[in-house]
């Protein structure tokens, strides 16, 4: 491989070790960090654009489920400009952008000869994040000042409710970046990978964050099921992080521990999540948290309006106060700025052909799953780099859980930065050109 010259290679690992921790300081630093691939990208054009052509069927979905939003904000766009100042035609096409990120990072990764040194300070600022949190959680303030609100670990992203939805996302990637770097085949490797898992483990489990903690649980078990590597560290963490869990929690140490039996205890007030006026007797509507049914209830009205194309980018957070299109206050619905759920948001956003696109990745993933796992029994064992990428991505899109924002440049970033991860290890690994 003709690697790219040696100034780029400097920035180069330095972009790819630094993109991970980026998403702890701000959403500048997020685009800035992608920005700064694409334009390394861009200065190899000769190389960079044999991935366009590449025809990644991931990224022909991706495109099309976008092209498919700005589609229907362009014919939705008369009356969704009356009660907003957003330009939504120019944050639509805004979204491609995450395309060229990806084949951006993805040339990186795939010209880039990987710098071991560069490892050491993107660990240590994720345990200096992880120990941040444990100490808001000890003490109920962090290092910076900032408690925890409403009992939940917040760290570094003050008010904001991501710690644990941070540490289900970036873990993952740090994994892998950890495998790309080294195989983890001696001792001290596999401690060091343990020693990360048990922290980010036992922390998220501790942070009230129900959807990253799910999300994260879904993550080891497959990893544990999928990767005989990693079994025995995986089986160990289990049982260390859990021992610790129930000691910290017996003994009442931590600030916001009956925070936590509130949001966990599913017989709490808190969780009291049947709507009032239900008129079914629905068991599974019983253990559907309430603002999510509601959120339900409105993008379900909003597909009677248009199902084939929904109502555009951002229409969920106007329409679900009933203040277009003749769409009354729906009954049990909760209104908020985007639905809590990919898909929900791809239907209110794209109708159905947006769904169509969105979830195809996920099937595209979901039937790769099933051929590793079949290939479990025959010997025809992937390398540990594409089991993990894979896992990564199932987790990232799992559709039975409460997301964030699929728009907002926080999960986007990532989502672009793991499907890159993904397409440039099953291209180094397996013949990639049809994923």
């Amino acid at each position: 491989m003709n690697y790219i010259n040696n100034k780029n290679q400097i920035i180069s690992n330095f972009l790819i070790f630094f993109t991970p921790i980026s998403f702890l300081i701000g959403r500048v630093f997020i685009e800035l960090s992608l920005f700064l691939f694409t334009l390394i990208a861009l200065s190899q054009f000769k190389k960079w654009n044999k991935f366009i052509l590449e025809r990644s069927l991931i990224l022909i979905l991706l495109s099309l489920f976008y092209l498919t939003v700005l589609i229907s904000t362009v014919i939705n766009y008369e009356f969704l400009s009356k009660v907003t100042d957003y330009n939504l035609i120019l944050k639509s096409l805004l979204n491609f952008r995450f395309i060229i990120y990806i084949i951006s990072v993805w040339f990186v990764f795939q010209e880039t000869k990987i710098n071991k040194n560069f490892i050491i300070p993107m660990i240590t600022v994720y345990f200096l994040f992880l120990f941040d949190g444990y100490v808001q959680f000890f003490s109920g303030e962090n290092l910076l000042g900032y408690s925890n609100s409403a009992g939940r670990i917040t760290g570094v992203f003050k008010d904001e409710y991501i710690f644990g939805s941070y540490i289900q996302k970036v873990l993952p990637i740090i994994i892998i970046i950890l495998f790309v770097t080294f195989e983890i085949k001696s001792f001290r490797q596999k401690f060091y990978l343990f020693t990360i898992l048990l922290f980010s483990s036992v922390i998220i489990l501790l942070s009230g964050d129900r959807a990253a903690i799910l999300l994260f649980l879904l993550y080891l078990i497959l990893c544990t099921i999928y990767l005989s590597v990693l079994r025995k560290i995986l089986i160990i963490n289990f049982l260390i992080s859990g021992l610790i869990i129930f000691l910290i929690i017996s003994s009442g140490l931590g600030k916001n521990i009956q925070s936590l039996d509130k949001r966990y205890n599913p017989k709490s007030e808190f969780n009291a999540h049947v709507l009032k006026n239900k008129d079914s007797s629905s068991i599974i509507l019983r253990y559907i948290p309430k603002d999510h049914l509601g959120h339900f209830l409105i993008v379900k009205e909003m597909a009677k309006d248009d199902l084939y194309l929904g109502k555009g980018i951002k229409s969920f957070r106007i329409m679900c106060r009933a203040k277009l299109g003749g769409l009354h206050l729906v009954e049990g619905g909760v209104c908020s700025t985007h639905p809590h759920n990919y898909y929900l948001q791809s239907v209110s956003s794209g109708g159905i052909i947006g769904l169509f696109f969105l979830s195809s990745i996920f099937i595209l993933i979901s039937l790769k799953m099933l051929l590793y796992f079949f290939g479990l029994f025959k010997n025809d064992i992937k390398h540990p780099l594409v089991i993990l990428s894979t896992i990564c991505i199932f987790v990232y899109f799992w559709p039975l859980i409460p997301t964030g924002n699929f728009f907002s440049n926080w999960i986007s970033g990532f989502n672009c930065f793991a499907l890159a991860l993904f397409l440039f290890i099953n291209s180094k690994f397996t013949n990639g050109k049809n994923e």
